[in-house]
């Protein structure tokens, strides 16, 4: 038998990111980058407002590149975008605190992710 706190961290988490839905886990969302804001948001720590239907938690973002911060926090891949949608996306990342900033070289990467 699963204790609570390994079968909650299982359960599906919805996301509304700016009318795009996603699907998720809590441990997707808090294992990779443990000191980001999405981590910090599911970690339990705090209660956040749901959707009193859906039961999806809102975040008033643009929801177009958020599939690529999902799939970094799954897997770290991220794919070859053009550099227009390289900027969004680091702004994006940017916001959910996802970016590592070397104020030697003003380079930004994501953790461990270094050419991107």
């Amino acid at each position: 038998m699963q204790s609570p706190e390994s079968s909650s961290s299982a359960a599906p988490v919805l996301l509304n990111i700016g009318g795009t839905k996603y699907a998720t886990t809590a441990e997707t969302l808090t294992q990779r980058e443990p000191d980001s804001m999405l981590a910090a948001m599911f970690s339990g720590r705090h209660t956040l407002p749901h959707h009193p239907t859906t039961g999806a938690v809102f975040v008033d973002r643009d929801g177009k590149h958020f599939r690529h911060i999902l799939n970094w926090l799954r897997d770290g891949a991220i794919p070859a975008l053009s550099e227009s949608e390289h900027h969004q996306l680091l702004r994006e990342a940017e916001y959910y605190q996802l970016l590592v900033i070397d104020s030697e070289t003003l380079h930004c990467t994501f953790h461990s992710f270094i050419g991107f």
